[in-house]
């Protein structure tokens, strides 16, 4: 077996599987390519660099969320936000997150219906012509 024999290149593998799992490699050969790159740009003597685009607008979260309890269903509400086009309505079963999106509405309510008895935590963003908001206050709801 010489040293850079089909076996060796096996072992290298598994090693770097364990030590950084399938996950992760996607995102180093990422980086290595953004390295190798931005390495690129600057052997290339300098080039200027693009203008800036000018920057948008950023639209707010929603303020004044309630969360209102029904028979298997929370009835969730909020203030508009300027310049924003729809809002996202994202829920968890736990406090803080991680939350999953549930709705992206037009309007600034929404029932969530169905809901099995116990607690739940929402948050709203909004959504515009600049991008998403981050997310609002987290509120609680408890279907009856």
């Amino acid at each position: 077996m010489g040293e850079f024999s089909i076996f060796h290149w096996l072992i290298v593998l598994a090693v770097v599987l364990i030590f950084f799992g399938g996950r992760r490699i996607p995102e180093v050969m990422k980086g290595l390519g953004e390295g190798i790159r931005s390495f690129k740009d600057g052997m290339a003597g300098g080039a200027a660099a693009p203008a800036p685009a000018p920057v948008a607008a950023t639209v707010s979260a929603p303020s004044g969320i309630t969360a209102k309890p029904g028979k298997g269903q929370v009835v969730l509400s909020w203030g508009a936000s300027a310049g924003a086009s729809s809002y996202n309505v994202k829920r968890s079963g736990t406090s803080g997150g991680p939350y999953a999106l549930i709705v992206s509405t037009g309007s600034t309510s929404y029932t969530d219906e169905g809901l099995a008895n116990g607690t739940y935590y929402y948050v709203v963003s909004s959504v515009g012509a600049s991008g998403e908001s981050t997310n609002s206050v987290e509120v609680t709801g408890t279907p009856s």
